[in-house]
């Protein structure tokens, strides 16, 4: 088989698989990154994946799944190095079927408890991936449906979306003040954030970035209007740089902070 290239589509393709079983002690891959997603079981030997700077163990029963656009780096222990399997996937699907099952950048890896099932759909997509088969294809389809259908068999039916929008929605108005990302509210939420950014435009018509941003600028409104207050404190009282308020002011209301504080 061909590896296929990305295609963006909703419905899931399992893209390549491979078993891992001769990396040199103390390897180091990275950091790479990714525009499909990234299954491994770990079923032997140690160490280690760092996503977007942050270090998670890799141990015999690890399954975890990396997400595209994450910055990640491999590592394998420099006595026992890891050994396993894994297999890459495409499909805009996988992201909404991850954030169901809790598997986010800040949380990549699946309940050890699942461990032997998840690796077993793994186990079977490296095996059907070797073979000349015309029924290949959609063996593979269904194995990484039977992976993720495992992922989500024990999870809770998930709250609705407006109750994501609104818990969103909770985090800016409390925290807007601190340097909050999309990506943070997202992994507070529980959600991928490409999926979570869908939700919340869909909910809101904005995107939550936009949202915001047009939150701190309504914010920066009422402070303005008190004149011990300098335009650069305003700017950080409401979490905003300094250096780039003004363009981000006048662009939400058309004015200037000065121009708008004068009017008051």
């Amino acid at each position: 088989m061909k590896k296929i290239r990305y295609s963006g589509k909703e419905e899931l393709t399992v893209c390549y698989c491979e078993e891992e079983v001769n990396l040199k002690p103390g390897a180091r891959f990275g950091p790479v990154i990714r525009d499909i997603y990234i299954i491994e079981c770990c079923t032997e030997g140690y160490g280690s994946v760092i996503v977007n700077g942050r270090e998670f163990p890799v141990t015999p029963g690890s399954c975890y799944v990396l997400l595209p656009g994450d910055t990640v780096i491999h590592t394998a222990d420099t006595v026992c190095p890891r050994k396993g399997m894994w297999c890459s996937v495409d499909g805009l699907a996988m992201g909404r079927l991850l954030s169901l099952a809790g598997i986010t950048s800040s949380a990549p890896f699946a309940p050890p408890e699942l461990f032997q099932e998840l690796c077993a759909w793994v186990k079977r997509m490296v095996s059907v991936w070797r073979s000349d088969s015309a029924g290949a294809p959609l063996i593979l389809t269904s194995c990484i449906y039977g992976f993720l259908g495992t992922l989500l068999r024990d999870r809770q039916s998930p709250a609705a979306a407006e109750e994501w929008v609104e818990r969103a929605l909770g985090l800016m108005e409390s925290r807007y003040h601190e340097p909050l990302s999309v990506e943070e509210i997202a992994g507070e939420i529980g959600l991928e954030r490409a999926y979570f950014s869908t939700v919340f435009k869909e909910k809101t018509g904005l995107s939550p970035h936009r949202y915001l941003t047009s939150l701190r600028v309504r914010k920066a409104c009422g402070l303005l209007s008190d004149p011990a207050q300098s335009v650069s404190q305003v700017a950080a009282l409401v979490g905003l740089d300094p250096r780039n308020f003004a363009r981000i002011f006048k662009k939400e209301t058309g004015k200037t902070p000065l121009a708008y504080r004068k009017e008051r």
